[in-house]
């Protein structure tokens, strides 16, 4: 997510220690980076207790803020000696890693409209982080810059984004070969750049001014297999009202986000999810019905779109699914099938046409997260 084609990184003057630590990042996104260390053999809970910092930096949307995950990932390389364990995120990222931004990436036609999505809609997954993307010949540059510096960011948490986008973009576009013309950092160059080599497979500049990637635009002009209008404009709406409401007001879409978090740990309750916000059960039925929604029709909504990109895009058995979609019983889930596609799901995957047809590389995505 942090690393995008040579964008030219633009100078920020420093900000205030506290103004910074406002910058936060997704959810899905805090739980890549703790799945990364998890990866490395790393107890979670001691590198939280030696940190001080509460389990909530990788659950909780107001509390994954960069600071601490910075501090966690130097505390991990420290007891790991592994200064490239910020790669490991390449082999674990699933498509659910962007939230709504990653499903506006999917439903593009292409991937460079893909890749003008995120830019657009960066903020919501690290709103410290700001993207742009541009044209130069046969070449686009995708850059990233950070708001009020780096300082004090190590390079761990620029590698994880790295990796992310990276091991995401190939999976989108179908293809493990998919590789970069280059990519630039502004760190050091490590002693040891194997592992970089492997993953990225392309020439790369360290000490750079930018981080940035450079693609062929051919590249960006390849059609995705994803691509599907009627959800592209969907996902478009809810990311733009994520945005509006990035304030952190109450919103049906964030209700959605909250219950997609947690479906695949069974069926969230109304409870669940006004404890989540902080609010009473009866403030969050209030706020709903002040939009003209009820928490069960959100429910059945945010259900019935990821049981459409589990059937389509994904790999999972239909027993998989079920669980993912927080059923308890195999009839429970083929009944709303019934009810939203008038079709089992397995008659939905099979009309709609499954996935493509290469079973991706190793490190590749599996299903939606």
């Amino acid at each position: 997510m942090h690393w995008f084609l040579h964008m030219r990184l633009v100078s920020w003057p420093m900000e205030e220690s506290a103004e910074r630590d406002m910058f936060t990042v997704s959810v899905s996104y805090a739980r890549l980076v703790e799945e990364t260390l998890r990866a490395e053999g790393l107890e979670i809970e001691n590198l939280l207790r030696e940190s001080d910092l509460s389990p909530q930096i990788f659950n909780d949307m107001g509390s994954c803020r960069v600071r601490d995950l910075s501090r966690i990932l130097s505390r991990a390389v420290l007891q790991s000696g592994n200064p490239d364990i910020g790669l490991k995120a390449y082999g674990l990222v699933k498509p659910g890693i962007y939230d709504v931004v990653g499903y506006v990436m999917m439903s593009s036609p292409d991937l460079k409209c893909a890749l003008q999505h995120l830019v657009r809609y960066c903020s919501l997954i690290d709103n410290g982080a700001d993207f742009s993307l541009h044209r130069e010949g046969s070449v686009y540059r995708l850059n990233s810059n950070r708001h009020g510096g780096s300082k004090g960011i190590p390079r761990q948490f620029h590698d994880i984004g790295m990796a992310a986008l990276i091991s995401y973009l190939r999976w989108l576009c179908g293809s493990s070969q998919l590789t970069p013309l280059c990519v630039e950092f502004m760190h050091p160059e490590p002693v040891d750049t194997t592992e970089y080599y492997r993953i990225l497979r392309c020439p790369m500049q360290f000490n750079s001014s930018n981080y940035s990637i450079l693609f062929d635009a051919a590249q960006l002009d390849s059609p995705l297999s994803t691509a599907d209008a009627a959800l592209a404009s969907m996902h478009e709406r809810f990311a733009e009202q994520r945005l509006h409401e990035q304030a952190s007001q109450l919103s049906t879409w964030r209700v959605q986000q909250l219950i997609m978090e947690r479906l695949a740990s069974g069926e969230p309750t109304i409870e669940d999810i006004a404890a989540a916000l902080c609010i009473s059960k009866r403030t969050l039925q209030r706020c709903l019905k002040k939009e003209g929604a009820q928490y069960k029709d959100l429910l059945n909504e945010t259900r019935r779109e990821q049981a459409h990109l589990y059937l389509r895009h994904s790999h999972f058995s239909l027993q998989e699914v079920t669980y993912l979609l927080g059923f308890h019983e195999h009839s429970s889930f083929f009944r709303a099938c019934s009810r939203w596609f008038g079709m089992t799901p397995g008659q939905y995957r099979a009309r709609r046409g499954f996935l493509r047809g290469d079973a991706q590389e190793s490190h590749a995505v599996a299903a939606y997260g």
